[in-house]
């Protein structure tokens, strides 16, 4: 029956039954749904187009693009199951003429823009982004990303081109029925099958050549959706951790205190040193910015762009394959400083809720020594200031500290560059001679956005290092895509050099200890492994060196703090230090030849614990690699040895979550025995 309007003439056709209108608006969405198939898919060659002109070509190409578009169509199918209720429930809200090509398309365009978003942070960054953006507050956020973002070509193309694929296939789509109703259920019903069932979108790490690759094939939505989820929903360690021998190899104390130890670290320094009991020394640390093993000292597998402290390096102890313990600066104070464990996300994020702990600064400032910091950017960035002030330290200096007699270029968002910092360092009034000093110089220039003093001079510089390097010309052309990082770094070794012919002329040189590594590898030079973010070099230089030494042994920054204080207080009568401790590390290896005694949690991001080191076996995740020479990895199938790993990192996690909760390090009678309360 045809029923009419009331004053009008026009019938109208009674409304179809719901069963078919629900079918009219899933093939609907199903063909709209491929305008955002094409988006993607063409965000995908936009990346891939970036990374060919902007870095270099993985060596696996054909797998990195196989890999990748397989796996933004999982991603894809995953995502339409997601978006189809958010479709329906837009549609309630969007009405009139066209409803259904402008509810999709609001929904369609956050999608395609977080996923191109994650893009642009790739080109920047080199490394994906995942859930440790929920680590940093929104000023460290807007800080780094004001330092580091600028607006180029590719950024801007990078989001024209997809919206406009997208909008236009959405408005071809929206009058043409591509899919039938059986293609559209069938997409349905697989990418619920993939989202109910948890199969993953992303790659296999082992099925490419380099870390950089399999960081390109991914699919950057996908991997910070996983990333994020893990963050907010992790797993709990297994419940046998704790009844692993494998797991334990320190004291410990007190189970109230997961981290309370007795102190037993040998001296492994002192056979190296002049030694005069009376006169303990100065100790200098000097934590630089991204140095990274990959482009500094012997066998660097990128060729070495810091000829001043390879030239140091020969005059000094030096470990080549030394490892952070974190992958950004964010936990590098409390690890060199302190031997801390992580906590949440990093132990200076704890702020005023630091518990009592023990810090290599305040045992010797409990001994008489001089404290202090110096870094170019502000205080702040990465709680540093709530650290240092627990630490009672004596001066901290940071950017609003500089007076007009330092150089700051117009725009440098991180502050003061590394030559200032430095200057800053030798200009401060040391006092009396005889009172030792610890110093902790903090560099930022090797940062992004890579731009320092007198660029062309460094560019020149780097023109002639490759040409000492022997490179072909091929090669050069390869390196100059990252010219202003290798003139950065170049700028960096030449302040080294100024600082220390400086710190020859000063009256406490010659008993000063100076200590110099990375506080992490610079990630937008692509990396070719996952243990390569974290391997730096360290160097012990001091004229009180009687002999050199180049160590292959691997040891890591938790390490530093242990074997300093069991140096000095074994050869410095008026050294005195707690003989219970927290450290994680348990001292430097200064074997020669290449092996791992040690046992290490490292923290990739700062909300992401995922990598562990044991022995000569590295774990990221669940995935166990052999260690092989100048730190390769090769991924291995060995249940046992991965189950072992898994023990023993569960053992740590379960003491640092036990950490996290109650924030007990050390008990109160222990602390005020060594530290009376005044």
């Amino acid at each position: 029956m045809v029923s009419y309007r009331r004053n009008n003439p026009t019938p109208v056709e009674p409304a179809a039954p719901w069963p078919v209108r629900l079918r009219e608006r899933l093939v609907k969405f199903g063909n709209l749904s491929l305008a955002l198939l094409l988006a993607f898919l063409a965000g995908r060659l936009v990346e891939l187009s970036g990374v060919v002109l902007t870095t270099e070509i993985p060596p696996d190409i054909r797998t990195v693009i196989g890999r990748a578009f397989w796996s933004d169509l999982l991603f894809f199918l995953k995502l339409v199951a997601f978006l189809l209720p958010l479709f329906f429930l837009v549609r309630l809200i969007v009405r009139g003429e066209r409803a259904d090509l402008r509810g999709y398309g609001i929904i369609g365009s956050l999608a395609l823009a977080g996923y191109l978003i994650l893009v642009n942070y790739f080109f920047v960054a080199r490394v994906p982004l995942g859930a440790d953006l929920f680590g940093y507050s929104l000023a460290d956020i807007l800080y780094t990303a004001r330092a580091g973002y600028q607006v180029s070509v590719l950024s801007v193309t990078s989001f024209i081109i997809p919206f406009a694929v997208f909008w236009m296939a959405l408005r071809y789509f929206n009058n043409r029925v591509i899919l039938k109703p059986a293609a559209v259920f069938v997409v349905l019903i697989i990418g619920t099958a993939l989202s109910t069932y948890g199969v993953s979108v992303l790659p296999a790490r082992t099925a490419f050549k380099t870390e950089f690759a399999y960081d390109v094939a991914l699919n950057k939505e996908a991997f910070f959706i996983a990333d994020s989820y893990a963050y907010f929903m992790p797993s709990e360690p297994g419940t046998a951790t704790l009844q692993s021998k494998a797991a334990v190899r320190f004291h410990y104390l007190d189970p109230e205190y997961p981290f309370l130890r007795t102190d037993d670290t040998p001296d492994v320094l002192g056979s190296y040193i002049n030694i005069d009991p009376s006169s303990p020394p100065n100790i200098v640390f000097i934590a630089v910015e991204g140095l990274g093993r990959a482009f500094s000292g012997p066998h660097a597998y990128l060729g070495s762009f810091t000829p001043f402290l390879d030239e140091l390096a020969g005059k000094s102890l030096y470990w080549e394959n030394f490892l952070a313990a974190q992958g950004r600066t964010f936990a590098s104070l409390p690890s060199i400083l302190g031997s801390l464990p992580f906590g949440d996300k990093g132990f200076n994020d704890l702020g005023a809720r630091m518990p009592k702990h023990l810090t290599l600064l305040s045992i010797l400032k409990r001994n008489g020594y001089r404290t202090r910091f110096y870094c170019g950017n502000g205080l702040d960035f990465d709680n540093q200031r709530a650290f240092l002030e627990r630490q009672n330290i004596d001066a901290m200096i940071g950017v609003d500290d500089y007076d007009s007699s330092y150089y700051r270029p117009p725009g440098a968002y991180w502050g003061y560059a590394d030559r200032e910092v430095l200057r800053k360092a030798l200009a401060t009034e040391r006092g009396d001679p005889r009172t030792p000093y610890v110093d902790y110089v903090q560099t930022v220039s090797m940062h992004a956005p890579y731009t320092v003093p007198g660029q062309q001079e460094y560019l020149r510089l780097f023109e002639e290092r490759m040409e000492q390097l022997g490179f072909t010309q091929a090669a050069k052309e390869k390196y100059r895509q990252y010219r202003n990082i290798y003139s950065a770094i170049l700028y960096t070794d030449t302040a080294l050099r100024y600082y220390f012919s400086e710190q020859a002329k000063l009256p406490t040189y010659p008993n000063t200890i100076f200590l110099i590594t990375g506080d992490h590898r610079l990630p937008e030079i692509p990396m070719s492994t996952k243990i390569d973010r974290y391997h730096v070099p360290l160097i012990i230089y001091s004229p009180l060196l009687k002999r050199t030494a180049q160590i292959k042994s691997i040891s890591s920054q938790l390490d530093l703090t242990p074997s300093l204080l069991a140096f000095l207080k074994h050869n410095y009568h008026r050294i005195k230090a707690p003989d219970k401790v927290t450290w994680v590390g348990s001292g430097l290896d200064m074997d020669p030849s290449f092996r791992n005694i040690h046992h290490y949690p490292m923290k990739h991001t700062i909300n992401n614990l995922i990598d562990y080191i044991s022995g000569m076996f590295f774990l990221n995740e669940n995935t166990l690699f052999a260690i092989g020479k100048n730190m390769d990895l090769e991924p291995i199938q060995n249940d046992e040895k991965l189950n072992e790993l898994r023990v023993e990192f569960d053992r740590y996690k379960t003491m640092n979550d036990q950490f996290r909760r109650e924030l007990k390090l050390i008990p109160e009678s222990v602390y005020v025995a060594y530290f009376p309360k005044r």
